[in-house]
């Protein structure tokens, strides 16, 4: 994964699954994001649907559920970690493959529909790398075919800087952007961003982020001092009688390949 994410902590299988209050395995909160593969999918009706950066296949086990059995397209894990995909459920097909370097071929056949999703991956790309991975992934898709994003984007600039600015402090390569920056982007790498819609506000407190990437309190602290005097009135920045907290927007954004 482009990123540096070296001194981020690895969580995986049942670990990841109860990190930062069980966010990433809780189906009422990834209903927003299923919700919108399913309404993609009766438009599209695509032979594979391919979860980039899936880990342990929670959501294409929900897609699967919501899907029924009498609408069976393949359901694909693609994830560079193997811990993660060592714990995918049966009846999940799995790729051991960084997002950057999957191809069409490693997914489906060469007349096969895909269809792709994904969530909270974008943002490990950082500012740079951002549209090249988006024209990497309109890269792996016909005209016509979906792509159901959900990741961190923020609709004020004031808020997106103060999360930036959180994550350079804390060295992770990690860079979210705007809603409309997004979007943006989207679109200028051959996306056509059909709908737009929130989902669950992800909020991590000081002591949870020490945790992920390795931090001391003491760094944490003057770290949140600077994010203090940076915009005392973000929304995204909330001050704790002992800690802080941020808290990051969603929006799951349903995508066509023009």
């Amino acid at each position: 994964m482009i990123g540096n994410t070296q001194n981020e902590q690895k969580l995986y299988g049942k670990t990841w699954n109860t990190a930062f209050g069980g966010y990433f395995a809780d189906p009422e909160i990834a209903s927003p994001l299923v919700r919108a593969v399913i309404e993609a999918v009766e438009v599209s009706n695509p032979s594979v649907i391919a979860d980039l950066g899936g880990g342990t296949g929670f959501l294409l086990s929900e897609i699967g559920r919501s899907l029924g059995s009498d609408r069976s397209p393949s359901l694909v894990c693609v994830d560079e970690a193997a811990a993660q995909l060592d714990d995918c459920p049966d009846g999940i097909l799995t790729l051991n493959c960084p997002v950057e370097s999957v191809e069409r071929s490693q997914l489906t056949g060469e007349d096969d529909p895909l269809m792709m999703c994904m969530r909270s991956v974008l943002h490990y790309f950082g500012e740079d790398s951002l549209r090249p991975a988006l024209a990497h992934l309109r890269s792996l898709l016909a005209p016509g075919e979906y792509f159901v994003n959900q990741d961190i984007c923020l609709e004020d600039v004031g808020d997106q800087a103060v999360a930036n600015l959180l994550y350079l402090r804390m060295n992770t390569g990690k860079w979210y952007p705007t809603v409309d920056g997004l979007v943006g982007a989207l679109e200028s790498e051959g996306f056509r961003v059909v709908s737009c819609a929130p989902a669950t506000t992800l909020c991590l407190s000081g002591p949870e982020l020490e945790e992920r990437y390795g931090i001391g309190r003491r760094q944490m602290e003057k770290i949140g001092r600077e994010l203090e005097r940076h915009s005392p009135s973000s929304r995204v920045f909330v001050r704790g009688e002992k800690a802080f907290t941020i808290c990051l927007d969603y929006k799951v954004m349903t995508c066509v390949a023009a």
